[in-house]
């Protein structure tokens, strides 16, 4: 499973790493912080998320199981560096 590395922008809104509506069981992500933490949520569509985020701590990696998956800096102002997998 291929590694992507992103970089999010300092502001606070949610980026959407990706989804599949169609797959046949929920997808698995593995998304790993850098430079500072960040919440990491799952959605039950493209639009928005739909649960309460979990921090990743800077330097850590969080997985989470769903459908939609969606990210952003804990704190805004500074642009994050972060690696998702899974998708």
């Amino acid at each position: 499973m291929d590694q992507v590395a992103l970089t999010l922008g300092a502001d606070s809104g949610w980026t959407y790493l990706g989804g599949d509506e169609e797959a046949r069981k929920d997808l698995e992500v593995v998304v790993r912080a850098f430079d500072q933490d960040v919440q990491f949520t799952i959605g039950t569509g493209a639009d928005a998320p739909g649960t309460e985020p979990v921090t990743v701590p800077n330097g850590e990696g969080r997985r989470l199981v769903g459908r939609h998956f969606f990210v952003r800096p804990a704190t805004a102002g500074s642009p994050c560096r972060i690696t998702q997998r899974g998708l």
